[in-house]
């Protein structure tokens, strides 16, 4: 069940993410939840080194 959240990002960062919404089809909310994911299985791993 997706949850919803209120956040800011800085100007640059909008602009970032509504070029890659349009070079991807992607909704900004769906690269959102995949660079979460991507950061999320990142730390895991350095998690798993230390």
């Amino acid at each position: 069940m997706a949850k919803r959240m209120n956040f800011y990002i800085t100007d640059v960062e909008v602009k970032r993410l509504n070029e890659m919404s349009k070079k991807t089809g992607l909704t900004a909310s769906e690269i959102v939840r995949r660079a979460i994911d991507e950061y999320w299985e990142r730390f895991e791993r350095k998690e798993k080194r230390i």
